[in-house]
Formats: C-alpha cells, structure tokens, sequence
C-alpha cells in the first residue's frame, strides 16, 4: 500500500503540467528513429530496488548500435561485459571477448527484438501526455526535446532467472529528441509483486552520447568469429577459471537479498574479508563442510569475517527445510530469487571465493577436493583455522 500511495502522489505531480495527450506523437518519433540509417548511442543506466526495510542499486554502461532493423548493444558493469546481436532475425548473447554465444529463447516473435536500452516499460498510451519542450542539451546538438509522461499498464513480465512477476503500478516520465525520435533520457518507476513481497523498481536510462547517419559498419550485426561456437548456455564458473580470470583483480559486483530479505552487497563489506560460499542441499561434501563453516563464522564473523552462503538453483521451500535440520549463522542467498553476475553462476559444489579486504579477488577453491586450500586462502587474509 505505501508503494501504492507513492505512485498516486508521484502521477499527481507528474501531471500537474500535463497538457496534451502524446499517444499520436510516441508513435512518430518511433518512425523518425527507426528511419535513421544508422545510429550509434552510449547511455548510462541506474537501477534502484526498494523494499519496506532495504534497497539496493547497480549501475550500466550500454553502447548502441542500430541499422536497418539490425542492433548491437555492449553491456559493461562491475558484474562483466556481455554482447547482445540481432541480425534482424536471430538474437545472440555472449560475453565479451568469450568463445560461446546462445540464442536466447522468446515466448514471441517480437519478444527481444528492441535492444535493452529501448526495451522501455509499457506507458498506457491513452494517458501520456506532453508537458514541455526544452533544448535537448546534448554536445553538438541543438535539437528540440519534448518531455511525455504518464502511467504505466499493470502487466506480468519474464524476470531472471526464470521468474515471472507481476507489474501493479507505475509511472514513467520520457525525453525524447523531436528531430531524430532518440531516447535522451528516461526515469520509470514501478510497483513489483514477485509473488512474495511488493517491492519498488526504480530505473533511469540517460544518453551521453549520440550519433547518427554515418554510413554504417554492418560487420557489428555479425558473429563475432569463426571460433565462436553456439552452447546451450554459457559455460558455468569453477575456481580453476575464477583464479585464472579474476584473481588479484576488483570482485564483481554483488547486489542481491538473502532469505529474510536483507540486501547483501559486496560494497558495503569492503574493509572485511568475505566467503562466499556456493553449496546445494544435495551436495555431500556442501554438507561434510558446513560445520567447519559454521565455526568460522562464530569464530570470526563478529570480527573481520563475513560468510555469504549462495544456495543455487533450489526453490526457497528446500532450503528453509534444510536450514531448519542444519542452522546457519550467516546469510543465505537464493540463487533462484536473484540475478547473479556471470562469475558467480558457479557450476560445482562447494565452491568458495575469498574476497580481500580491498575487495579484491584472493581466490577460489573447490570443497570437494579438500578443505585446505580455502583456509590456506583464509590464512592468507589473515585469519586460521
């Protein structure tokens, strides 16, 4: 109710100045972007998520290319670099510099066809209105914007990892620059409900740089290389390739919500080492290791230590049933309830990653071949057995 009560006053105010209906004029600055024949865009985008008690934000760089009913979109963020193609047909995913891609499944035809920058949420057209122009402001453009805005239709949605929830209100103001139909800026801001909680999405798209009508480069539309080949789905992290890729170098970021709840986030632990550990509740070895993980934590996770358990791929009614046999002291995450960077969709189990307290990777080890490297890493931030 107090998301609810949020978005009436927000809409309010938004409108306050509305004077003209834009379902009309939406609908023409579409045609005018999609006529360029060529574009190129950077934006930065920031994503804020609110519950009652926490909240919990992460940050983009998204650079665009478009052509001819075909886009390139790089995604950068501490989490990793990922590529996205549509050839005007087919949809490629893969990371940046890596050797596989995936054709990500659509529920339709249409479904993923705009790339993410302009995947913008769903405005009730019969409501957006026009409430002012003013000079775009962007370097070596003189153009006119004009400013839309309105509420957004109640919908269900697909969300990661192979989740649905459900849109239940929202309201969204848009800039768009009246000669080329380019998204200059945007801010949404919606009420979630996942099934569990109502939680508040906050996103803002921004342009920093935008340019147009060059002839364009039509290789981008295209695989990448020869030596690229298509999987299933990308390969899951070990620690031989977490050591070999991330060790000594900024951990990724970690923006997620444990069990209760609570945000858990690797920026709000720099100045402690962290563990993050990777386990399944039919794992033997994640079970042989889980008291000596427990004793970790109460030996030093008043102190300099924080333990990050990362149950993955298992629904919240196993691992509270678990929890309840076998109690832990630390937070747990749902890998099923998160979305989790690339290099923590770890694929054997336990896998643990020791975070420094630079919050730089120390390195990784495998559970089931022996506790010893962990605490050979643990001993090495400065802690023993």
């Amino acid at each position: 109710m107090r998301f609810l009560i949020l978005f009436g006053t927000l809409f309010l105010a938004l409108n306050a100045g509305a004077e003209t209906p834009a379902s009309t004029l939406w609908t023409e600055l579409k045609t005018k972007r999609e006529k360029l024949p060529s574009l190129h865009q950077e934006f930065e985008i920031t994503q804020t998520y609110k519950t009652a008690t926490n909240s919990q934000s992460s940050q983009r760089q998204i650079v665009l290319d478009m052509s001819q009913g075909q886009w390139r979109e790089k995604s950068s963020s501490g989490s990793g670099d990922y590529i996205r193609i549509f050839d005007g047909k087919d949809l490629f995913l893969m990371e940046d510099g890596g050797d596989e891609y995936v054709r990500p499944k659509r529920r339709s035809k249409d479904e993923d066809s705009l790339p993410f920058a302009y995947t913008l949420e769903n405005p009730d057209l019969s409501k957006l209105a026009e409430v002012d122009r003013r000079p775009c402001g962007l370097p070596d453009n003189d153009h006119v914007c004009v400013i839309l805005q309105g509420r957004l239709k109640t919908s269900v949605r697909a969300a990661p990892p192979n989740r649905l929830i459900r849109v239940v209100d929202g309201t969204a103001r848009f800039t768009f620059d009246t000669e080329t139909g380019l998204l200059i800026a945007s801010r949404t801001i919606e009420a979630i409900d996942n099934g569990r909680i109502t939680y508040q999405s906050d996103v803002t798209r921004v342009s920093r740089r935008a340019a147009y009508g060059s002839p364009p480069d039509m290789s981008l539309f295209k695989l990448p290389s020869k030596d690229i080949r298509e999987v299933k789905e990308l390969s899951r992290w070990n620690a031989a390739k977490i050591k070999k890729e991330l060790a000594g170098k900024p951990a990724p970021d970690l923006a997620v919500m444990d069990l209760r709840g609570e945000a858990v986030t690797l920026s709000a632990l720099k100045g402690r080492t962290v563990l993050l550990d990777f386990w399944t509740t039919w794992c033997p070895p994640c079970r042989t290791d889980a008291p000596a993980l427990e004793k970790l934590h109460r030996k030093y996770g008043g102190k300099e230590l924080t333990i990050v358990g990362i149950s993955v791929s298992e629904d919240r009614e196993i691992v509270e049933k678990f929890l309840k046999e076998h109690p832990q002291g630390f937070q747990v995450v749902l890998t099923t309830e998160n979305e989790m960077p690339r290099p923590y969709e770890v694929g054997v189990f336990p896998t643990y990653i020791v975070i420094d307290r630079d919050g730089t990777v120390s390195g990784a080890a495998e559970g089931d071949k022996g506790f010893a490297d962990l605490f050979k890493l643990l001993k090495k931030a400065g802690m023993e057995d």
